[in-house]
């Protein structure tokens, strides 16, 4: 249950930076003002698309080849998210909801396999499995039987 409540709050709070920013950056550029209420609209919008984006579980590697029709659906979803939710005419909608949903989703995914994936060594420090000592990152380039030198006494 938590993991499902984290992956729900990565997800929005991806998706809230970047529509977010897309409504002040496009809406500004496009239309020369801001709608009114855009927190809200926004906060709406990055509910409505973590909650798609926590079903689907969008990634890199399957999102254009294995999950085709779980991308065709959520691409109409942030599209009408776009137009309904975030008011921008349909064909902006339909650019910037579609680029927006190929960038943010896929690395929205990222961040959350990457926190939720099992941490090996953490796993075995837990167990008691760690090696005793542990080997040094780089060796010395002396030859194997020669004794290091002493270092000569300072002289005041």
């Amino acid at each position: 249950m938590w993991t499902l409540f984290f992956t729900f709050v990565v997800y929005w709070l991806v998706a809230f930076v970047g529509c977010f920013t897309v409504v002040e950056m496009a809406q500004d550029a496009l239309y020369d003002e801001v709608t009114p209420r855009a927190g809200l609209k926004v906060t709406l919008a990055s509910l409505i698309l973590a909650a798609t984006m926590t079903y689907f579980h969008p990634s890199f590697d399957s999102m254009f080849t294995a999950n085709i029709l779980g991308t065709v659906f959520q691409a109409i979803i942030w599209f009408g998210v776009f137009t309904l939710v975030l008011q921008f005419h349909p064909w902006h909608a339909l650019g910037l909801g579609l680029l927006l949903m190929c960038l943010v989703s896929p690395l929205a995914t990222m961040g959350v396999d990457s926190m939720l994936a099992p941490d090996a060594q953490a796993s075995r420090v837990r167990a008691g499995t760690t090696p005793a000592v542990t080997k040094p990152v780089r060796e010395s380039l002396a030859p194997a039987g020669a004794a290091p030198k002493a270092a000569a006494p300072a002289t005041p």
